[in-house]
């Protein structure tokens, strides 16, 4: 297929209404490939037939079987489906996939696994740019956790609420995750069963001299989450029960509106961001966590954290800048670290 056939193809693409409703405009380009779009301007790419099997477990997220409808009332068909933002340039990447599908022989008498197989490396790349990666998304998660505990404590109380939204840093890039008066809390999350975390710096754990020349108290909060089949709760549950706090009555929707929109900010330097309004019934946020161990809560002055400085390694030939390390902190560092509670301790640094 020529360079003409791609530009023909992504302006239909780029032309396609965006439908009103539940419905969806199909392009259909051979009988086991169609490209739709729907209410909310997201593209999807379906490959009719039995389930599709991706090596890539980023794409197996991304890749969702079932029966659809091409609009309401239509007969529906059976078809994996793949969606990626509703941003335009997104509409080259659709057309992109699709003639590379075509090429790959998708219509032809092996079926469609082989010519998916063949196209998959070019699916998952088009995919990192489309949505958030496991790693930002448990990582989100593991914040709202935490803020999610400071607003339930303060449910139906607007200014205390916009307060403790304002508490959360982590949507920005730098900086604390979250900032509590003196107090700030760097949130870490992991797969496994036990507190092992990965810092990108020395100054993840090192504690900032504050505007008013103090310096400030900082804590680690220790967060494990693990995929389950059963249990947990996937992104698009926290933010919604999130999103039901700040919309409870007195509250107006600009608290929620706003909180939603420092959530799409989350981890948009290496993606499009999470958009729950078009995004929570994607299959790549489907996924459910189970914590792995209770949060915990530590306190870092403590010395018996153990923790890197810069005068040790002055005494060494490495150098601070660029430095990024492992710890792997135990479940009892010291008599009261972490807290025996961390929402008991959390609730200390608040001031209402």
């Amino acid at each position: 297929m020529s360079d003409t056939h791609f530009e023909s193809l992504r302006n239909d693409l780029e032309a396609l209404a965006v439908p009103e409703g539940h419905t969806r405009n199909l392009r259909w380009l051979g009988l086991p490939l169609a490209i739709g779009r729907t209410a909310s301007g997201d593209y999807e790419i379906f490959i009719r037939g039995d389930e599709l099997r991706a090596s890539s477990s980023l794409v197996r997220r991304h890749v969702q079987h079932g029966d659809w409808r091409p609009e309401e009332g239509g007969d529906p068909f059976s078809a994996s489906r793949i969606v990626l933002p509703a941003a335009p340039h997104f509409a080259s990447v659709a057309a992109l996939i699709a003639i590379e599908l075509l090429r790959a022989g998708i219509g032809g008498p092996a079926g469609v696994q082989p010519a998916f197989t063949d196209v998959e490396p070019i699916i998952e790349m088009a995919i990192r740019r489309g949505a958030l990666s496991e790693e930002v998304i448990i990582g989100l998660i593991g914040e709202l956790t935490l803020l999610r505990q400071l607003l339930l404590a303060r449910a139906g109380e607007p200014e205390k609420m916009l307060r403790c939204l304002d508490y959360w840093h982590g949507w920005r890039e730098g900086g604390r995750d979250f900032r509590i008066g003196n107090h700030a809390i760097e949130v870490k999350t992991t797969q496994a069963s036990v507190s092992i975390h990965e810092f990108s710096g020395l100054h993840q754990l090192e504690p900032a001299q504050l505007p008013s020349g103090e310096i400030e108290s900082l804590h680690m909060m220790s967060i494990g989450l693990a995929a389950s089949n059963s249990i947990g709760e996937n992104l698009p549950a926290i933010v919604s029960t999130i999103v039901n706090l700040l919309s409870a009555p007195k509250m107006g929707a600009e608290l929620a509106d706003e909180f939603l929109r420092r959530v799409s900010l989350y981890g948009t330097v290496s993606s499009s961001g999470y958009s729950h309004c078009t995004m929570q019934e994607w299959s790549a946020y489907g996924t459910r966590y189970t914590h792995t161990f209770l949060p915990r809560l530590y306190r870092v002055d403590d010395p018996a954290m153990l923790t890197l400085s810069r005068n040790l390694l002055a005494q060494t030939f490495v150098q601070a800048q660029g430095l990024s390390f492992t710890m792997h902190i135990p479940e009892q560092v010291s008599a009261f670290n972490p807290a025996p509670s961390w929402e008991a301790e959390l609730e200390t640094m608040v001031i209402d």
